[in-house]
């Protein structure tokens, strides 16, 4: 598993997806395709605002605090058919809980419990995007 953090999000200009591009410390770049919800959510919280009300990853980490289970890590562990496959970490008491996840609502999780983001080193063979390929302006892949 490779370290990484959210580098930057976006629009793909070649067809609109939103994107968010996860940076994995061998400096490949991974775009994954994230719905709207999801960039709100991820964007908001990275953006240092604070909403009048829980979004719905701040009502699952309070409720998790609540219960006394942190929050280990996020596993970008697979990529199936142009979808990626996460699983969260959690310890409570000792025992580790892995849970199937999708990676944009695992990253949403993340990021509000500091927790890190790791990439399988397979999914960034297959799909990590080298620097160079990168298109500085918008900062999503090149064709």
């Amino acid at each position: 598993m490779v370290p990484a953090h959210i580098e930057g999000m976006g629009v793909d200009p070649g067809n609109g997806n939103l994107i968010v591009m996860l940076k994995a410390e061998n400096n490949l770049f991974l775009p994954v395709v994230i719905g709207t919800l999801e960039t709100q959510n991820i964007m908001i919280h990275l953006s240092g605002e604070k909403p009048p009300r829980p979004l719905g990853p701040d009502l699952f980490y309070n409720t998790l605090d609540l219960l006394g289970v942190k929050v280990l890590r996020l596993e970008i562990v697979d990529l199936k058919e142009g979808t990626f496959y996460g699983r969260l970490v959690l310890e409570q008491r000792g025992l580790e809980y892995e849970i199937d996840c999708r990676p944009s609502d695992g990253m949403a999780l993340a990021i509000r419990a500091n927790a890190p983001i790791l990439i399988a080193e397979d999914v960034l063979k297959v799909a990590g995007i080298n620097e160079s390929k990168i298109n500085p302006q918008g900062g999503t892949p090149q064709a």
